[in-house]
């Protein structure tokens, strides 16, 4: 046997987790959802009070575990682009990639991005026009032109280098042992190097593909949840549907349907299709922004936003809050995304690992941090930038519309372009993104789930697991809409960072491992 294999604990077959406790493993974590969610339904009271319980737990007493955490892991991985072994493939020798890089490029965006940026592209920024710590530090004026870069800047940081950081180092570890060592592509995969494959046989790497199927389906529960808020108020224009929850649920039980469809026809088929179909959608919507908008503003604002970025996303990423004012400013903001982004980490990573054999460790790396963040601050620039020059011009319009609903600062701004002829068409393509996107993300997570429990051919199994992300979904957007939706994935964010520092850790030592 190798001995890099050995040593590791690596195998040549895929025998580390046996059907039957793979199917334990679904049939608990399917019962315990269950539980939840007949729990929320009897209380929706009760169930509230304790996920902010929880949630706020989280933030008090490990807003800086999630902070620090996040900030080394971004450091490890643009360390590692830099290493001699940065050259190898994920795959054999000289492998060929088995998806293009535009189809590639492709995928991580609508998997890892889609939904929350139209959900937060004008929100965000214009939340943090007023209140963000840049405008303290820097002394600037709040809600003047002074802010427009450091609002934007704030909200590129939550959606940039550090999130995408994560889902990186975790496909790394799995891609790595899948293709290099052919382990079953599961997030325990990941941990093999370090914990040896006896701990990833037993219950401990039983354990982290429960935490991982948990944070997988809250993560996707969260992105559905405030995603058809702002689909809903995309389609009431031309279709009379009324801005509220039933409407919604409808909505979550459509995106499942097409979700399951598309999971069963499988990756290449399904969501390739929708994600390419998506890329050119999202071009068109920017463009007109970029051109009906404040275009040479707009244009400013992206080089600024750009170059600030880069010299302060570092320190940002390590600075813990000490004022009461900017710890609730922290918790609410910075905690929740980077909880947000360790829940979807088994997710996103596992289907990025999924689609990026053939790839060199460089490739990957630059591919899946910087291709993803520089098209974030273009479009925060573009969307962000636009809202914010439309709020300061008309005092208020947008900001009035973000504090009745997040979801609503984007319809609202397109309102706000003058473009009257062309206002349901763009309210379409808003709604259609949202609507493939969700399915896209649906669609991924089944195959993911499917993958982990080595069910991947199972139709059934494909159904199950699409009816219980939409299920979840509308859980806890009766339990409390968005505040409960930013809990969960706070609350399942707390051992998935724990998990990542020891993803890491084996990942380090593979890196360090002179393989014969």
């Amino acid at each position: 046997m190798n001995p890099l294999l050995d040593k590791y604990g690596f195998m040549v077959d895929s025998a580390n987790s046996s059907s039957k406790s793979k199917s334990l493993l679904s049939s608990f974590v399917i019962v315990s959802l269950a539980v939840f969610s007949g729990y929320a339904a009897f209380d929706l009271e009760a169930a509230s009070a304790l996920t902010r319980l929880l949630r706020d737990w989280v933030i008090v007493y490990f807003d800086w575990f999630l902070i620090l955490t996040s900030g080394s892991i971004l450091l490890f991985m643009l360390a590692l682009l830099f290493h001699p072994k940065a050259g190898e493939v994920l795959g054999e020798h000289n492998e060929p990639p088995e998806f293009s890089r535009w189809s590639w490029f492709a995928m991580l965006f609508s998997a890892g991005l889609g939904p929350g940026l139209l959900y937060w592209g004008a929100a965000e920024p214009i939340s943090h026009l007023n209140e963000n710590p840049l405008l303290t530090f820097l002394e600037l004026n709040a809600g003047t032109e002074q802010a427009v870069v450091p609002a934007i800047v704030v909200t590129v940081f939550h959606w940039g280098l550090h999130g995408w950081a994560m889902y990186a180092l975790a496909a790394l570890a799995i891609a790595y042992s899948t293709y290099r060592h052919n382990q079953p592509l599961a997030f325990s995969t990941a941990l093999t190097p370090l914990l040896g494959k006896a701990r990833i046989n037993g219950r401990t790497g039983s354990l982290i593909d429960c935490i991982a199927l948990y944070g997988t389906v809250f993560g996707v529960a969260t992105s559905i949840g405030l995603s058809v808020s702002i689909m809903n108020a995309a389609i009431e224009p031309f279709t009379g549907l009324d801005f509220d929850l039933y409407n919604q649920i409808i909505i979550v039980a459509l995106v499942c349907v097409l979700g399951i469809v598309s999971a069963i026809s499988g990756v290449a088929k399904g969501i390739r299709r929708i994600s390419e179909i998506n890329i050119w959608l999202s071009l068109l919507l920017l463009l007109t922004f970029l051109a009906v908008g404040p275009t040479v503003p707009i244009l400013v604002t992206l080089l600024s936003t750009l170059m600030e970025y880069f010299l302060a996303v570092l320190p940002m990423g390590f600075w813990i809050a000490g004022l009461p004012e900017q710890q609730a400013w922290q918790g609410a903001w910075t905690v929740f995304y980077w909880g947000w982004w360790f829940a979807w980490t088994p997710f996103v990573a596992l289907f990025v690992a999924r689609i990026s054999r053939g790839r060199t460790i460089r490739e990957f790396i630059t591919g899946v941090l910087l291709v993803p963040t520089l098209v974030i601050v273009l479009w925060m620039s573009v969307f962000g930038g636009t809202a914010i020059h439309q709020e300061l011009a008309t005092s208020g319009v947008i900001s009035s519309a973000v504090n009745q609903d997040y979801s609503l600062g984007l319809i609202a701004s397109i309102n706000d372009l003058g473009l009257d002829q062309i206002n349901s068409l763009l309210f379409m393509i808003v709604a259609f993104l949202l609507f493939t996107w969700l399915v896209t993300s649906l669609d991924s997570a089944t195959l993911v789930i499917c993958n982990m429990l080595n069910v991947s051919q199972s139709t059934i199994m494909k159904i199950i697991w699409g009816l219980v992300l939409g299920a979840v979904s509308c859980t806890l957007m009766l339990v409390g809409g968005i505040e409960a939706l930013q809990a969960a994935s706070v609350i399942i964010g707390l051992p998935m960072a724990l998990i990542m520092l020891l993803v890491m850790g084996s990942v380090a030592r593979l890196v360090l491992a002179k393989e014969p």
